[in-house]
C-alpha cells in the first residue's frame, strides 16, 4: 500500500485549499491523462477554487450543520449511513468470517480450501469492479449488485434448507455432495457480485455525496455505521446459525431486496460529477431515478436549453389537450 501510494498524485482539492493552483493543475492532468494546458483542467480548477472560496467565507462546519435539511446535508448523511449499514447486511461477512464453518456444514473434508477460493475470487473481482464502476455508473451497479446477490442468496439458502437441513438441526444430512457443490458455486458467484458492486461502491458514493465543508464528519459517521453492523453480524452469527442454520440466508435475502428498492428511490447517480455539481443536484431536488440524465448548470449549452424548452412545450401541449 505504501508503495502504491507513492504513485498517487495529491488531491487537487487539497492543493487548491493550500493555494497551490499550479500543483492542482498538474494533479488533475495526471489523473485525467491530459496536458496541463488542457482547457478542461483549467475549468475544473476554477470550479474547485470557487467551491473552496465559498467554504472559506462560510467558516468551519459545526455538528449542527449535519442535521440541516435546508442544505440537504442531513438527507445525504442518512443515505450514507444506510448505504454503509446495508453493505454489511448483504451477508458478505457471513461467508468471510464463517466460511470454514459454513462449508464444513455442507460436508467438505477441508473447508479451508473453499475459504481460500472465496478470498481469491474476492480479490480478483475487485479489479473487475474498478472497470464496472467507471463504465456503468454507481447507481446501476448498486441495483444490479443487489439483484444478483438476491438470486444467489435464494439458491444458497434454499439448497441448504431443503437438501442439507430439511428437518432441523437434529436431522442434518451432509451426504449430498451435489448440494454442497451447488452452494459453493453460488457462494463464489455471490462474492463476485459483491466485490464488483457493493464492496467498493458504498465508499465511492459516500465519498462523492457531501460538500467538502462537512465531508469528513459525514463520512466518519457513515463509516462508523459500517463498523457497528460488522461487529453485530460477526457477534450474533454463531447464535443465529446454531438456531436456524441455512434459514439465515433468507434474512440476508430480505435485506438485499430492501437494498434494491432503497437505491432505486433514494440514491442518485454521481458518476462524472464534481462535489460542487453533486451538491447542486441535491439542492435542485433531482429525483434519484432521473439523476443519470441530469446535466449540471455549468455544462448546459444552447443545445441543452433548446431541448429542455422543446420538452417543456410538449408537456404544455399534452396538458392543454
Amino acid at each position: 500500500m505504501l508503495g502504491g501510494m507513492t504513485f498517487v498524485p495529491e488531491s487537487a482539492r487539497y492543493l487548491c485549499e493550500k493555494d497551490r493552483t499550479e500543483d492542482a493543475k498538474k494533479s488533475l492532468s495526471v489523473v485525467n491523462k491530459v496536458s496541463i494546458d488542457d482547457p478542461a483542467v483549467q475549468a475544473e480548477v476554477d470550479v474547485i477554487m470557487a467551491g473552496v472560496e465559498a467554504e472559506r467565507l462560510a467558516g468551519n462546519a459545526t455538528i449542527g450543520e449535519l442535521f440541516s435539511t435546508k442544505t440537504k446535508v442531513f438527507q445525504r448523511l442518512i443515505m450514507g449511513i444506510m448505504l454503509q449499514s446495508l453493505q454489511q447486511l448483504t451477508g458478505d461477512n457471513y461467508f468471510f468470517y464463517y466460511g470454514t464453518t459454513v462449508f464444513k456444514a455442507v460436508g467438505l473434508a477441508d473447508s479451508f480450501q473453499t475459504s481460500i477460493v472465496i478470498g481469491i475470487v474476492n480479490f480478483f473481482s475487485t479489479f473487475v469492479g474498478i472497470w464496472i464502476v467507471g463504465r456503468f455508473g454507481r447507481r446501476t451497479c448498486l441495483l444490479w449488485g443487489a439483484a444478483t446477490m438476491t438470486a444467489c442468496m435464494v439458491v444458497f439458502a434454499s439448497v441448504g434448507v431443503t437438501r442439507l437441513w430439511p428437518e432441523g438441526a437434529n436431522h442434518k444430512d451432509i451426504s449430498s455432495k451435489g448440494a454442497g457443490n451447488c452452494m459453493i458455486v453460488f457462494t463464489c458467484f455471490y462474492i463476485f457480485c459483491f466485490a464488483t458492486t457493493w464492496a467498493p461502491l458504498a465508499y465511492v458514493v459516500v465519498s462523492e455525496s457531501y460538500p467538502l465543508r462537512v465531508k469528513s464528519k459525514c463520512m466518519a459517521l457513515a463509516t462508523a455505521a459500517n463498523w457497528i453492523w460488522g461487529f453485530l453480524i460477526s457477534f450474533f452469527t454463531p447464535f443465529i446459525t446454531s438456531a436456524i442454520n441455512f434459514y439465515y440466508g433468507y434474512v440476508f435475502m430480505g435485506c438485499l431486496v430492501f437494498m434494491f428498492f432503497y437505491v432505486f428511490f433514494c440514491v442518485p447517480e454521481t458518476k462524472g460529477l464534481s462535489l460542487e455539481e453533486v451538491n447542486d443536484m441535491w439542492l435542485e431536488g433531482v429525483l434519484p431515478w432521473k439523476s443519470a440524465s441530469w446535466v449540471p448548470a455549468s455544462r448546459r449549452g444552447a443545445d441543452y436549453d433548446a431541448e429542455a424548452l422543446q420538452h417543456d412545450e410538449k408537456k404544455g401541449l399534452k396538458r392543454f389537450f
